[in-house]
């Protein structure tokens, strides 16, 4: 009998052990986060019907193998651009998944983590337009994503006019219609590929073309955000690191950017 107990408590032990490991190896076991972010970035974030969480991209797979990893689950929270950084100022999201970029203007009220992708910018013009390089895009009116970085880029070409709309696939749609006299739309380098393979006229034909933006500036990374302070972020770095230096972010960005 002493025997039975002996090896009920040593079971019991053993049983416990393995909890607390897996406890220190999934430390956001039994959280439930709350994402915030704004679904409307073609291969990064968009809807889908057949996905269970209704969404699909390159940052939905990024947030299904951060969930693994640290061993939370996550409600996503769908909302434009413009709010995601007053969803983290307010606590009304626990972190930011959806192809921001850290900058310095954004890191005054929100913390980031690494970066875990960086690409070119791209540019993307009327199929019948002479407009190719840097140089070409001054003097002319240029769109990109309101509230995106690639703002303050236009912003510093000489003479362009920025007119913003609301996700990448309206500034497709805004070049190959020259809504409001735009010429030219700006986004990230696959973004740009991806817009001029699938903007299409009734009869199958591209409207767009596209080119990589050459110049001497930024290139468009892409973060996590958090409020300030978060105790969250040291572990999603780790994760994150872990993701990279393995080789399965490289994978990620391969599959869904190019």
């Amino acid at each position: 009998m002493m025997k039975k107990i002996l090896a009920v408590v040593m079971l019991l032990s053993l049983l416990c052990c393995q909890m607390a490991f897996a406890d220190e190896a999934k430390p956001l076991a039994g959280k439930t986060l709350t994402v915030a972010m704004s679904p409307d970035f073609m291969y990064f974030e968009t809807v889908s019907e057949t996905e269970p969480c209704g969404y699909e991209g390159l940052d939905i797979d990024i947030l299904k193998s951060l969930s693994e990893k640290l061993g939370f689950e996550f409600v996503i929270t769908p909302m434009s651009f413009s709010s995601l950084i007053g969803a983290l100022q307010t606590n009304n999201a626990d972190f930011v998944i959806s192809g921001m970029s850290a900058t310095e203007e954004r890191a005054q009220v929100v913390d980031f983590s690494i970066t875990y992708a960086e690409t070119d910018f791209g540019v993307v013009v009327p199929v019948d337009s002479d407009i190719a390089s840097y140089d070409d895009l001054k003097g002319k009116t240029i769109c990109c994503s309101q509230g995106a970085t690639l703002e303050q880029v236009i912003q510093n070409i000489e003479g362009a006019k920025l007119v913003t709309y609301q996700g990448q696939s309206a500034v497709g749609l805004a070049v190959a219609q020259q809504s409001d006299g735009v010429q030219a739309g700006m986004t990230s380098i696959n973004g740009s590929k991806k817009l001029s393979n699938t903007v299409l006229t009734e009869a199958g034909e591209p409207m767009l073309k596209y080119f990589v933006l050459e110049y001497d500036g930024v290139s468009d990374i892409y973060n996590i955000a958090f409020p300030k302070g978060s105790e969250l972020l040291p572990l999603f770095n780790d994760a994150l690191q872990e993701m990279i230096d393995s080789g399965e972010m490289g994978d990620m960005i391969k599959k869904w950017l190019y």
